[in-house]
């Protein structure tokens, strides 16, 4: 069985299809549709396809109707596979931006080298934490949040109208960095954030500043980038990196990354260090959910459920557990009422009651 890695080429022409096989075929192993239904068939089918590459002008189903459906999808294996548009050489600039704006990943230019097309492909591919082990660039070779907010800061001095550009600011964080430095040590938390941010700044484009603030924890300054393609990237990495495993010793430990997203124009008025301090906020709130999820935005002021969070968070477990649930039992009368579950609810409101204002002493 080949070990190569899987990708899809979508294209009504077979010379277009044969051409970019030849080219590819050394590093990826390849499958071929000629239109989009099928493409969408077989996308969902193999789930060893790690990218698509597509032209738009497909038949029965365009390339960005193929999008549109993998990103819109509810399995993360499809909504966030890389999708690389086939374009011309002369393929404007708004036209590019249009197509990131859908959820485009990156371009591949008709005529272009297999070296260029391999390297493009690979670096969105390719998320090798173990070759990073050996990679001699200390913690000083990424910059610090000093140099983050100078680089959004005259970046954003250059902007006439800030109120339309589009920049952002993504937060990186383990998701068990407590657990990780009680179990192991800082030291090998440190080593395993600096492998995983060798990773993601292997992704970043020339002019994208990613930045260390302590613990595990970097921020990816981002310049002209939407808060779409922000989000789309963010998704990438926390669900690529968070099915890579790490041996340490004699231990195997799979380690999920979280992320936290702040942007133009969405947060209008924040400077460069605020835009960062929110990136950072928000990564704090998707810590809290397992499973390397991607927060761009705070919950609403009267969110239930996040007021239920705060209260759980607190030291008094049974009395804050009691306080939640008598904020649950609204919810709880209408499941009842539709359902029939034969909750006893009269019980519980008077049990919870009791914990929320006196929590009986412990025997």
């Amino acid at each position: 069985m080949s070990d190569k890695r899987r990708i899809l080429i979508a294209d009504p022409s077979r010379v277009a299809r044969t051409a970019l096989v030849r080219l590819l075929r050394d590093d990826f192993d390849i499958r071929e549709e000629g239109d989009g239904e099928s493409a969408w068939q077989t996308l969902v089918l193999d789930a060893s396809i790690v990218a698509v590459v597509s032209s738009i002008s497909l038949p029965r189903l365009s390339g960005y109707e193929l999008l549109s459906r993998l990103r819109q999808n509810r399995l993360r294996r499809l909504a966030d596979l890389p999708f690389f548009l086939l374009i011309s050489q002369d393929e404007t600039a708004p036209n590019r931006e249009a197509a990131k704006e859908r959820g485009v990943s990156d371009f591949i230019v008709r005529g272009a080298s297999a070296d260029e097309i391999r390297r493009g492909i690979g670096r969105l591919v390719n998320w090798d934490l173990e070759a990073t082990a050996q990679d001699a660039d200390g913690e000083t070779a990424f910059g610090t949040r000093t140099h983050a907010c100078r680089h959004l800061c005259n970046r954003m001095a250059e902007i006439a109208d800030l109120e339309s550009w589009s920049g952002s600011v993504l937060a990186f964080g383990l998701e068990s960095e407590s657990a990780i430095s009680e179990r192991f040590g800082a030291a090998v938390m440190r080593d395993i954030g600096q492998r995983f941010a060798r990773v993601i700044r292997s992704k970043l484009g020339p002019r994208d500043l990613i930045a260390h603030l302590g613990g595990s924890i970097y921020i990816v300054a981002s310049l002209d980038t939407s808060p779409a393609t922000a989000i789309a990237f963010a998704q990438r990495v926390c669900s690529a990196l968070g099915e890579r495993r790490l041996r340490i010793g004699s231990d195997t430990l799979q380690v999920a990354v979280s992320a936290g997203l702040a942007a133009l124009p969405t947060e209008h008025g924040k400077s460069a260090a605020q835009l960062i301090d929110i990136a950072v906020h928000r990564l704090e709130l998707a810590r809290q959910t397992p499973g390397g999820q991607v927060v761009s935005s705070d919950p609403p002021a009267d969110d239930p459920f996040a007021r239920i969070e705060a209260l759980l968070r607190q030291q008094d477990d049974k009395e804050q557990l009691g306080s939640a649930g008598q904020q649950l039992l609204p919810l709880l009368r209408l499941l009842e009422q539709q359902f029939h579950f034969g909750l006893p609810l009269g019980r519980m409101e008077e049990e919870l009651r009791k914990y929320a204002s006196h929590p009986p002493s412990p025997e």
